[in-house]
């Protein structure tokens, strides 16, 4: 099972090669990036504004894989736009849809604001990508900003300055790009 998902993320990220090969030339972004000492786990731990998605991380298992060797890129969505669904989906009973929905916010490979910006540029439009649940989010210039949509219709903007760790990026958001699944019915 790990060799298959090992597998799988190797073919997603050599979907984004043109992506993380970008220069870094100078950006109109408004969203900014810092650099950051540690891993993924880390940086997210340490983010103001991060405290319940590092949380659910933690919570559904996933945090001990920022800690690895793996580069990842986290649509993280801020305290004010996950608070209520990462509340709402704690509990041993939830923890398969706050995986989904956390998988549905990773994308494999190490991607700046600047990267996606200059994929956007170079395409003429917008960019889509495999996050690791193997949905879709499309990403879109809009002005300075950078938006994220989700297969579901769900839309957030990059939000806030970047943080890039030793192993990836963590992107805040002002909103999620997957929304939890629909509760099974009894």
């Amino acid at each position: 099972m790990i060799q298959i998902k090992s597998i799988a993320a190797a073919a997603a990220l050599a979907l984004f090669a043109p992506l993380t090969a970008c220069s870094q030339g100078e950006s109109t972004n408004e969203a900014t990036a810092a650099e950051v000492d540690g891993t993924l786990a880390s940086a997210i731990g340490d983010a103001p504004g991060l405290t319940t998605v590092s949380d659910s991380l933690s919570e559904a298992g996933l945090g001990e894989v920022f800690d690895g060797p793996g580069s990842y890129t986290l649509l993280a969505p801020g305290d004010d736009a996950f608070a209520p669904a990462g509340e709402a989906l704690t509990g041993e009973e939830n923890r398969a849809a706050l995986v989904a929905v956390l998988r549905g916010h990773i994308l494999p490979g190490h991607l700046t604001p600047e990267a996606i910006r200059k994929a956007i540029a170079d395409k003429n439009g917008p960019v889509t990508m495999t996050t690791l649940d193997d949905g879709e989010v499309t990403f879109a210039a809009e002005g300075d900003a950078i938006t994220v949509s989700g297969a579901d219709g769900s839309k957030a903007t990059i939000d806030g300055e970047a943080l890039i760790a030793s192993n990836g990026v963590v992107l805040p958001l002002d909103g999620l790009v997957k929304k939890a699944p629909p509760a099974p019915t009894t």
